[in-house]
């Protein structure tokens, strides 16, 4: 896998805060890639980068992995951000304050369909055990003024373990780590997000082991985080089975539907799909949740049967476009370089077709660490529109996330 993100253009011992980024994208990843992204390609469509007041106001740099997005309610062209590692550079690369590591971040602000994001503002860690403050209009309460940096967002899971051991996640070049995996509005709620999320122990500075998939609810009304509510767990020492390492939740008829994705290595290599009644009992219950075998749906693990699509794939992210009456697409991207396939249904279980293929225009990093991953290739709804995707990514030559436009 590789070592650290570049922080600078000179080449310079790896940070703990670079090979914490690093983590990031290579437990989404879960794979270890030996590729250089040397010629990702810089035609169009062009990159425009995610920014923050913060980094407006200050001239600093923001380098964070992920880059889920929900649109708020009762706030047309408004949405929730939500980011995982997060570190804060000068613009030479230097970093400022303490990296924001396992507990992602978050922040909110306008967007325009077919054009993407504005200028984001950071928003503060929420309350976890009160009401909070009653947001106006669906508008996100504990917004932080311009140059107050990333706060830490979900809480860090206190009960990993290091790989094939008993001993506490924790010591030189380890620290366990909860990543946002996914985000949609509840249905029926008053703009209330579920939240998926994946727990890692990242050890060894390569090593990412997936011990946990969960659940939770916020209120960015009042800036309030549930409880995080595990769902599947694995045994002290071993780590989950990838296809229970879910993500991008959809709600539709009835059930929330999650999936999974298990890339080289994998002895069931492809993308997984399961699926629980859309109540907060049934979800918060993993006995409550069934696979899809290709002929319909069984509790029993070992039945999940691969959906169409690249058989081994990088990285998915599914959601549900309405605009154009796309219906649900999923982005599976395919190669380092930040090649994806795009595919189309009208069901979760489908059938799948494929619609495009492309490539979002990374560029190269500074290639002091092992490979410089194109990652995090994440489709957002409320910015699409009925002929233009919008997808955001990691750009490893800008150290930054990025959003393109691609027709469709």
């Amino acid at each position: 896998m590789q070592q650290v993100l570049i922080l600078k253009p000179e080449p310079r011992p790896p940070s703990r805060a670079g090979k914490a980024l690093t983590a990031t994208a290579a437990a989404l990843m879960v794979v270890a890639l030996a590729v250089l992204c040397a010629a990702c390609g810089s035609g169009p469509p062009r990159p425009r980068p995610v920014l923050s007041r913060y980094e407006t106001a200050t001239g600093h740099h923001i380098v964070r992995d992920c880059g889920f997005s929900v649109p708020l309610a009762a706030r047309t062209r408004r949405s929730l951000w939500l980011f995982c590692d997060t570190l804060v550079t000068t613009r030479q690369g230097q970093e400022v304050g303490v990296p924001v590591l396992g507990a992602g971040t978050t922040a909110e602000g306008p967007g325009t369909p077919g054009r993407g994001p504005g200028v984001l503002t950071e928003v503060s860690t929420p309350s976890a055990d009160g009401p909070g403050t009653p947001g106006a209009s669906g508008a996100v309460s504990g917004l932080l003024p311009p140059r107050a940096g990333p706060r830490p967002f979900l809480p860090v899971p206190a009960n990993l373990t290091l790989p094939a051991s008993l001993l506490t996640c924790a010591g030189p070049h380890a620290y366990p780590a909860r990543w946002v995996t996914g985000a949609v509005r509840e249905p029926g709620s008053s703009g209330r997000v579920l939240i998926s999320y994946a727990d890692y122990c990242v050890s060894g500075g390569d090593t990412f082991t997936p011990e946990g998939f969960g659940l939770l609810g916020y209120d960015p009304a009042g800036n309030v985080l549930g409880p995080p509510t595990p769902v599947f767990t694995a045994p002290p020492g071993q780590q989950l089975p990838q296809p229970q390492v879910l993500g991008s939740p959809v709600f539709r008829g009835g059930y929330l539907y999650l999936f999974g994705w298990c890339g080289p290595g994998c002895d069931r290599g492809g993308v997984f799909l399961a699926r629980t009644a859309a109540t907060a009992a049934a979800w918060a219950s993993g006995y409550t949740y069934q696979y899809w075998t290709g002929r319909g749906w069984s509790a029993d693990l070992t039945h999940a049967a691969a959906l169409t699509g690249y058989g081994e794939p990088l990285a998915v992210s599914v959601a549900d476009y309405p605009a154009g009456r796309h219906g649900l697409v999923m982005i599976e991207q395919t190669s380092a370089g930040g090649g994806f396939t795009l595919w189309q249904a009208q069901a979760p279980a489908g059938p799948w077709r494929q619609i495009q293929t492309g490539r979002v225009p990374c560029t190269a990093g500074k290639r002091v660490q092992a490979a410089d991953l194109c990652r995090a290739l994440i489709g957002h709804p409320e910015l699409s529109t009925g002929k233009e995707l919008v997808i955001s990514f990691f750009n490893p030559g800008a150290s930054h996330v990025q959003v393109i436009v691609d027709p469709w």
